[in-house]
């Protein structure tokens, strides 16, 4: 053998030798890895797992008292899940609510005392002081009682809140007690803000009480920036809510990073708007959020408050900032972080129960954006209703647009009421030339409603038709449009027949038909959109009873409600009720009860 063949063998031999060290090595390695691992403790989030809990069936409080405000307490129960909600209808059997505490106000006395809370007729699952409801102390106003804040809420004062119900829990009648404590803390002072120019620069500007701010909408692509205020807070402010009101003078700002991202998906109008809005134009309020008083890395959270420009409508409006107690913290980031994430344990200061009763201040901004381009909240609920962004199907299909579509046809723009804007909107057709009622297919309807409105309270000269029905529509249109509009007629006016309009076979189809049809169904809605208030509105008692039988209703709650109906001497007899075997009470003499307004409530939920 040459020596080239000799030194070649030695390198191939060699290299075996190598491979198999290295590869015996490689596997000694791994397995010490292996062992490693096996014997460390890593942590990471395969690791977490929700904790098993008990599923909480009870009831849920939702309460607050604002100094100088009085005190709001709201109820709701866990439905099962096959059975129908009712949460316009009280979900109790019996009811106590009690509060305890130093009271100011007209009938407070500064002194420690208990008084009731009562519910209100509208909304029977949500109490208020009892003497806020009494005749003697309250002023009569357009078949209303209004009262005034007879018992308020004091800065630094505790309150403790006592709720025994009797209710229908899975089946069975209990009694559950429920019991919280709220302190009212300190209101924030505003000391100034700081507003954000379009070239990136601040402007500091100082606040005192009742001025209004005022300052330019940031145009896209500084519309994210933030208006910064200085709060001036003590240690009993434990987080502020910030509570945005607003209405139909004012609109929203279109040259947003908004709008330019929904650039080719959804068409743009005259004024630069899309389709997408910031704010319900049909609301009043929008929450802003929630700051707690945290310190992060020596910063104190609360020291600076944070209202983005493009939340900010155009116009002037108002923030409410509610400074809560420490119980509010627990409801935000326990209570309601629960429902969406199963591995936050809820915890409340509601004792064997759930939900939140929370003390606040509020203190009050106001401010005013102007902007050069920006579209008016009409046309926003304009565009919103009549789904121009899809294929019109679905138009004016959620309660809101319900609501607003007379309001509308009739030329007028959202209102705070809806529902009493719907109940007045055939009073603007009085106008003889129409100036301003929308001539629209969808409109028609909501025009021969007008005129059988109309025809109510004058007399009808059939030339008056022209008017509301133009000739230039076809005749198929015309037959089309009055058999709506009657409908809609005969539901709101509680089939009252006049010249014009003959709701007797619609009465017939709507009330005593035991099978669901057009009639019914569209008189179900109609309730529902007014909360089935059947005292308001007396065709909605026969509605209540009717849909609970042909829909074949699964609830204890719409059981009673109807039971009580039926029975209520001044109520018509009904034949449905008589099928379910309730014997109505017409012996007894009927008193009709007086209804209470309790006034504007402010959501702050």
């Amino acid at each position: 053998m040459n020596t080239t063949s000799r030194r070649k063998n030695e390198c191939v031999i060699l290299s075996e030798v190598r491979k198999d060290v290295v590869e015996g090595s490689s596997a000694f390695l791994l397995c010490i890895l292996v062992m490693l691992l096996v014997a460390c403790d890593f942590h990471g989030p395969w690791e977490y797992y929700p904790e098993e809990r008990d599923i909480y069936t009870g009831i849920y409080t939702y309460g607050y008292i604002v100094a100088g405000e009085r005190p709001e307490v709201c109820f709701s129960k866990v439905y099962e899940l096959d059975e129908t909600t009712a949460e316009n209808f009280a979900f109790y059997k019996n009811a106590k609510v009690t509060m305890k505490g130093r009271f100011g106000g007209e009938f407070g006395k500064g002194e420690e005392e208990t008084i009731q809370l009562t519910a209100s007729g509208s909304t029977p699952n949500c109490f208020y002081p009892s003497s806020y409801l009494m005749v003697s102390k309250c002023i009569p106003a357009a078949g209303y009682v209004t009262c005034g804040p007879n018992y308020t809420g004091i800065e630094g004062e505790t309150y403790t809140l006592e709720a025994t119900f009797e209710w229908d829990s899975a089946g069975h009648y209990v009694e559950s007690t429920y019991k919280a404590k709220a302190t009212i803390p300190n209101p924030v002072k505003v000391k100034g803000f700081n507003i954000p120019k379009q070239d990136g620069s601040f402007e500091w500007v100082e606040y005192n009480d009742g001025d209004v701010v005022e300052m330019d909408f940031l145009e896209y692509p500084m519309d994210m920036e933030f208006v910064r205020a200085a709060l001036d807070y003590d240690h009993s402010v434990r987080g502020v809510l910030s509570i945005m009101n607003y209405g139909s003078k004012n609109g929203e700002a279109t040259n947003t990073t908004v709008n330019k991202m929904f650039e080719g998906f959804t068409s743009e109008d005259e004024d630069g708007y899309r389709g997408i809005a910031m704010h319900d134009p049909l609301e009043t309020q929008q929450n802003l959020g929630y700051a707690a008083n945290y310190i992060i890395g020596g910063i104190k959270n609360l020291d600076t408050l944070h209202l983005t420009n493009m939340m900010l409508p155009v116009g002037q409006f108002s923030v409410d900032l509610y400074s809560t107690d420490e119980s509010y913290i627990d409801y935000v980031n326990k209570v309601k972080q629960s429902v969406s994430d199963s591995r936050v344990v809820p915890e409340s200061n509601i004792e064997n129960g759930m939900g939140v009763f929370t003390g606040m201040a509020r203190t009050t901004v106001f401010m005013k954006v102007n902007s050069e381009k920006w579209v008016s909240m009409k046309r926003i609920a304009n565009r919103h209703c009549k789904n121009e962004d899809g294929d019109n199907s679905k138009g004016w299909d959620s309660k809101g647009c319900r609501l607003y579509l007379d309001v509308y046809c009739a030329g007028r723009g959202p209102s705070s009421d809806l529902e009493s804007a719907n109940e007045n909107a055939y009073l603007y057709y009085s106008n003889s030339d129409l100036e301003y009622v929308e001539n629209e297919d969808v409109c028609y309807p909501s025009r021969v409603k007008a005129a059988m409105m109309q025809a109510n309270e004058e007399d009808w000269d059939v030339d008056k038709w022209s008017k509301y029905l133009p000739d230039t529509i076809t005749a198929e249109k015309k037959s089309m449009a009055y058999a709506d509009g009657l409908k809609r007629y005969c539901v709101a006016s509680n089939f009252k027949n006049n010249d014009i309009a003959n709701c007797t076979n619609l009465k017939t189809m709507c009330n005593d038909s035991l099978s669901k049809n057009e009639c019914n169904s569209y008189l179900w809605l109609w309730c529902s959109d007014r909360n089935w208030n059947y005292k308001k509105y007396p065709q909605c008692g026969p509605a209540m009873v009717s849909r609970y039988v042909v829909d074949g209703l699964k609830s204890t709650i719409w059981e009673k409600e109807v039971k009580k109906w039926c029975e209520d001497p001044c109520n018509e007899e009904y034949a449905v009720c008589k099928d379910l075997g309730y014997k109505h009470e017409g012996t007894k003499v009927c008193v009709e009860p007086i209804t209470y307004s309790t006034g504007g409530t402010r959501a702050v939920y």
